[in-house]
Protein backbone atom coordinates (compact mmCIF):
# COMPACT_ATOMS: atom_id res chain seq x y z
CA UNK A 1 0.00 0.00 0.00
CA UNK A 2 1.20 3.51 -0.83
CA UNK A 3 2.56 5.65 2.02
CA UNK A 4 0.84 9.02 2.44
CA UNK A 5 3.29 10.26 5.09
CA UNK A 6 7.04 9.65 5.05
CA UNK A 7 9.68 10.85 7.49
CA UNK A 8 13.32 10.28 6.57
CA UNK A 9 16.31 10.89 8.86
CA UNK A 10 14.41 13.53 10.83
CA UNK A 11 16.35 15.36 13.58
CA UNK A 12 14.49 17.58 16.01
CA UNK A 13 15.34 19.16 19.38
CA UNK A 14 13.10 21.15 21.69
CA UNK A 15 14.63 23.47 24.29
CA UNK A 16 18.01 21.76 23.84
CA UNK A 17 16.48 18.32 24.36
CA UNK A 18 16.88 15.87 21.47
CA UNK A 19 13.45 14.44 20.61
CA UNK A 20 14.16 12.70 17.29
CA UNK A 21 17.50 11.45 15.98
CA UNK A 22 17.60 10.18 12.38
CA UNK A 23 13.92 9.25 12.80
CA UNK A 24 12.17 7.28 10.02
CA UNK A 25 8.45 6.56 9.72
CA UNK A 26 5.87 5.59 7.09
CA UNK A 27 2.09 5.89 7.45
CA UNK A 28 -0.06 4.10 4.89
CA UNK A 29 -2.56 5.92 2.71
CA UNK A 30 -6.13 5.03 3.72
CA UNK A 31 -5.10 3.66 7.12
CA UNK A 32 -6.56 4.53 10.52
CA UNK A 33 -3.29 4.59 12.44
CA UNK A 34 -3.24 4.85 16.23
CA UNK A 35 -0.02 6.15 17.79
CA UNK A 36 0.46 5.26 21.44
CA UNK A 37 3.33 5.65 23.89
CA UNK A 38 4.15 6.86 27.39
CA UNK A 39 4.45 10.57 28.22
CA UNK A 40 7.52 12.09 26.59
CA UNK A 41 7.66 9.47 23.84
CA UNK A 42 7.45 12.12 21.09
CA UNK A 43 3.84 11.51 19.96
CA UNK A 44 2.63 15.12 20.08
CA UNK A 45 5.88 16.45 18.66
CA UNK A 46 5.46 14.05 15.74
CA UNK A 47 1.99 15.48 15.07
CA UNK A 48 3.34 19.04 15.02
CA UNK A 49 6.07 18.03 12.59
CA UNK A 50 3.57 16.35 10.25
CA UNK A 51 1.30 19.42 10.12
CA UNK A 52 4.29 21.75 9.71
CA UNK A 53 4.08 23.56 13.05
CA UNK A 54 7.68 22.64 13.90
CA UNK A 55 10.63 22.76 11.51
CA UNK A 56 13.00 19.82 11.58
CA UNK A 57 16.15 18.67 9.84
CA UNK A 58 15.61 15.81 7.41
CA UNK A 59 12.75 15.09 5.05
CA UNK A 60 9.01 15.02 5.76
CA UNK A 61 6.67 14.22 2.88
CA UNK A 62 2.88 14.50 3.02
CA UNK A 63 0.82 13.08 0.16
CA UNK A 64 3.74 13.34 -2.23
CA UNK A 65 4.73 16.89 -1.20
CA UNK A 66 7.92 17.57 0.79
CA UNK A 67 7.33 20.07 3.60
CA UNK A 68 9.24 23.31 3.04
CA UNK A 69 8.63 27.03 3.34
CA UNK A 70 7.37 27.03 -0.24
CA UNK A 71 4.98 24.07 0.15
CA UNK A 72 3.72 24.75 3.69
CA UNK A 73 0.30 26.05 2.60
CA UNK A 74 -0.21 23.21 0.14
CA UNK A 75 0.59 20.62 2.81
CA UNK A 76 -1.69 22.24 5.38
CA UNK A 77 -4.57 22.22 2.88
CA UNK A 78 -4.36 18.42 2.81
CA UNK A 79 -4.60 18.00 6.59
CA UNK A 80 -7.33 18.52 9.16
CA UNK A 81 -6.03 18.48 12.71
CA UNK A 82 -7.30 18.73 16.28
CA UNK A 83 -5.03 19.79 19.14
CA UNK A 84 -5.14 18.45 22.68
CA UNK A 85 -6.59 21.80 23.82
CA UNK A 86 -9.42 22.73 21.40
CA UNK A 87 -9.66 26.28 22.83
CA UNK A 88 -6.44 27.06 20.95
CA UNK A 89 -8.24 26.51 17.64
CA UNK A 90 -11.43 28.54 18.10
CA UNK A 91 -11.73 31.83 16.21
CA UNK A 92 -15.48 32.38 15.71
CA UNK A 93 -18.36 33.52 17.94
CA UNK A 94 -20.65 30.54 17.35
CA UNK A 95 -20.17 26.82 16.68
CA UNK A 96 -21.82 27.24 13.28
CA UNK A 97 -19.41 30.02 12.32
CA UNK A 98 -16.47 28.04 13.68
CA UNK A 99 -17.18 25.09 11.37
CA UNK A 100 -17.87 27.44 8.47
CA UNK A 101 -14.61 29.37 8.99
CA UNK A 102 -12.30 26.78 7.43
CA UNK A 103 -14.71 26.29 4.53
CA UNK A 104 -14.77 30.03 3.85
CA UNK A 105 -10.96 30.09 3.85
CA UNK A 106 -11.03 27.43 1.13
CA UNK A 107 -13.48 29.51 -0.92
CA UNK A 108 -16.43 27.14 -0.66
CA UNK A 109 -19.69 28.42 -2.15
CA UNK A 110 -22.04 29.88 0.51
CA UNK A 111 -24.72 27.32 -0.22
CA UNK A 112 -22.21 24.47 0.04
CA UNK A 113 -20.91 25.89 3.33
CA UNK A 114 -24.40 25.90 4.81
CA UNK A 115 -25.01 22.31 3.64
CA UNK A 116 -21.64 21.04 4.91
CA UNK A 117 -22.03 22.70 8.33
CA UNK A 118 -25.44 21.06 8.70
CA UNK A 119 -24.04 17.71 7.53
CA UNK A 120 -21.13 17.54 10.01
CA UNK A 121 -23.35 18.87 12.81
CA UNK A 122 -25.73 15.98 12.28
CA UNK A 123 -22.92 13.46 11.90
CA UNK A 124 -21.43 14.34 15.31
CA UNK A 125 -24.81 15.07 16.94
CA UNK A 126 -23.98 18.69 17.82
CA UNK A 127 -26.96 20.33 16.11
CA UNK A 128 -28.32 21.58 19.45
CA UNK A 129 -25.22 23.71 20.17
CA UNK A 130 -24.77 25.34 16.76
CA UNK A 131 -25.74 28.80 18.04
CA UNK A 132 -23.58 28.62 21.16
CA UNK A 133 -20.22 30.27 21.71
CA UNK A 134 -17.44 27.61 21.51
CA UNK A 135 -15.58 28.76 24.63
CA UNK A 136 -18.77 28.38 26.72
CA UNK A 137 -19.11 24.66 26.00
CA UNK A 138 -18.08 21.67 28.07
CA UNK A 139 -14.69 20.07 27.33
CA UNK A 140 -16.26 17.18 25.43
CA UNK A 141 -18.44 19.51 23.34
CA UNK A 142 -15.41 21.64 22.49
CA UNK A 143 -13.58 18.56 21.21
CA UNK A 144 -16.56 17.64 19.04
CA UNK A 145 -16.67 21.14 17.55
CA UNK A 146 -12.92 21.10 16.85
CA UNK A 147 -13.31 17.68 15.22
CA UNK A 148 -16.23 18.87 13.08
CA UNK A 149 -14.18 21.86 11.92
CA UNK A 150 -11.19 19.64 11.11
CA UNK A 151 -12.95 17.27 8.72
CA UNK A 152 -15.56 19.68 7.34
CA UNK A 153 -13.24 20.62 4.47
CA UNK A 154 -12.82 17.00 3.29
CA UNK A 155 -9.08 16.80 4.06
CA UNK A 156 -7.07 13.84 2.80
CA UNK A 157 -5.56 13.32 6.26
CA UNK A 158 -7.07 13.86 9.71
CA UNK A 159 -4.60 14.14 12.62
CA UNK A 160 -5.92 13.93 16.18
CA UNK A 161 -3.67 14.73 19.15
CA UNK A 162 -5.32 13.36 22.33
CA UNK A 163 -8.43 14.90 20.76
CA UNK A 164 -11.15 12.74 22.35
CA UNK A 165 -10.03 12.81 25.99
CA UNK A 166 -12.85 14.91 27.40
CA UNK A 167 -15.70 13.11 25.61
CA UNK A 168 -17.54 10.62 27.82
CA UNK A 169 -16.99 6.93 27.04
CA UNK A 170 -20.32 6.18 25.33
CA UNK A 171 -20.13 9.29 23.18
CA UNK A 172 -16.48 8.57 22.36
CA UNK A 173 -17.45 5.16 21.00
CA UNK A 174 -20.00 6.83 18.72
CA UNK A 175 -17.40 9.34 17.51
CA UNK A 176 -14.85 6.59 16.84
CA UNK A 177 -17.47 4.73 14.80
CA UNK A 178 -18.03 7.90 12.75
CA UNK A 179 -14.26 8.15 12.22
CA UNK A 180 -14.14 4.48 11.21
CA UNK A 181 -16.81 5.14 8.56
CA UNK A 182 -14.91 8.19 7.28
CA UNK A 183 -11.77 6.06 7.09
CA UNK A 184 -13.59 3.38 5.09
CA UNK A 185 -14.55 6.13 2.65
CA UNK A 186 -10.92 7.05 2.04
CA UNK A 187 -9.89 9.43 4.84
CA UNK A 188 -6.45 8.67 6.30
CA UNK A 189 -6.63 9.11 10.09
CA UNK A 190 -3.76 9.44 12.57
CA UNK A 191 -4.97 9.21 16.16
CA UNK A 192 -2.34 10.09 18.76
CA UNK A 193 -3.64 8.77 22.06
CA UNK A 194 -2.77 7.41 25.49
CA UNK A 195 -6.15 5.62 25.74
CA UNK A 196 -5.60 1.98 24.77
CA UNK A 197 -9.34 1.43 24.17
CA UNK A 198 -9.14 3.70 21.12
CA UNK A 199 -6.66 1.29 19.50
CA UNK A 200 -9.51 -1.15 18.77
CA UNK A 201 -11.01 1.16 16.16
CA UNK A 202 -7.92 1.59 14.01
CA UNK A 203 -6.40 -0.49 11.24
CA UNK A 204 -2.78 0.01 12.37
CA UNK A 205 -0.83 0.79 15.54
CA UNK A 206 2.50 2.52 16.10
CA UNK A 207 4.09 2.12 19.55
CA UNK A 208 6.54 4.91 20.43
CA UNK A 209 8.94 5.44 23.30
CA UNK A 210 11.88 7.80 23.74
CA UNK A 211 11.52 9.30 20.27
CA UNK A 212 11.70 5.89 18.61
CA UNK A 213 9.23 3.52 16.96
CA UNK A 214 9.24 0.41 19.13
CA UNK A 215 6.92 -1.48 16.76
CA UNK A 216 4.43 -0.87 13.99
CA UNK A 217 1.88 -3.01 12.20
CA UNK A 218 -1.74 -3.97 11.77
CA UNK A 219 -3.90 -3.60 14.88
CA UNK A 220 -4.42 -7.27 15.74
CA UNK A 221 -0.77 -8.10 14.98
CA UNK A 222 0.48 -5.45 17.44
CA UNK A 223 -2.11 -6.28 20.11
CA UNK A 224 -0.85 -9.87 20.07
CA UNK A 225 2.45 -8.57 21.48
CA UNK A 226 1.61 -8.45 25.17
CA UNK A 227 5.24 -7.93 26.21
CA UNK A 228 5.56 -4.92 23.88
CA UNK A 229 2.89 -3.11 25.88
CA UNK A 230 4.25 -4.16 29.28
CA UNK A 231 7.83 -3.24 28.38
CA UNK A 232 6.72 0.26 27.36
CA UNK A 233 4.47 0.85 30.36
CA UNK A 234 1.25 0.64 28.34
CA UNK A 235 -2.07 -1.02 29.05
CA UNK A 236 -3.82 -3.34 26.62
CA UNK A 237 -7.48 -2.68 25.78
CA UNK A 238 -9.74 -4.39 28.35
CA UNK A 239 -11.16 -6.96 25.91
CA UNK A 240 -7.65 -7.91 24.70
CA UNK A 241 -6.30 -8.24 28.24
CA UNK A 242 -9.29 -10.41 29.15
CA UNK A 243 -8.70 -12.50 26.01
CA UNK A 244 -5.15 -13.26 27.14
CA UNK A 245 -6.41 -14.44 30.54
CA UNK A 246 -9.09 -16.64 28.96
CA UNK A 247 -6.60 -17.99 26.43
CA UNK A 248 -4.35 -19.04 29.30
CA UNK A 249 -7.21 -21.20 30.64
CA UNK A 250 -8.01 -22.57 27.17
CA UNK A 251 -11.35 -20.81 26.88
CA UNK A 252 -10.45 -18.96 23.65
CA UNK A 253 -7.89 -19.72 20.94
CA UNK A 254 -6.79 -16.17 20.10
CA UNK A 255 -7.19 -12.59 21.28
CA UNK A 256 -10.53 -10.98 20.49
CA UNK A 257 -11.08 -7.28 19.73
CA UNK A 258 -14.85 -7.16 20.25
CA UNK A 259 -16.52 -7.78 23.63
CA UNK A 260 -19.73 -9.21 22.09
CA UNK A 261 -17.68 -11.67 20.05
CA UNK A 262 -15.78 -12.68 23.19
CA UNK A 263 -19.01 -13.28 25.12
CA UNK A 264 -20.36 -15.43 22.28
CA UNK A 265 -17.14 -17.51 22.20
CA UNK A 266 -17.29 -18.14 25.95
CA UNK A 267 -20.96 -19.17 25.94
CA UNK A 268 -20.78 -21.45 22.91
Amino acid sequence: MENIIKLRKVDFSYEDKKIFDKFDLNIKKGSFTSIIGPNGSGKSTLMKLIVGLYKAEGEIEVDGVKISQDTYKEVRSKIGFVFENPDNQFVAETVMDEIAFALENMNYDKKLIKERVKEVGKLLDIESIMEKEPHSLSGGQKELVALASAFATHPKILVLDEALDMIDNNRRDDVLKVLTDLNKNGLTIINITHNSEELLYGTDIIVMNGGKVMDQGETKEILRKEKLFKNNGLELPFVVDLSYKLKYYGLVDDIVLDIDELVNLIWK
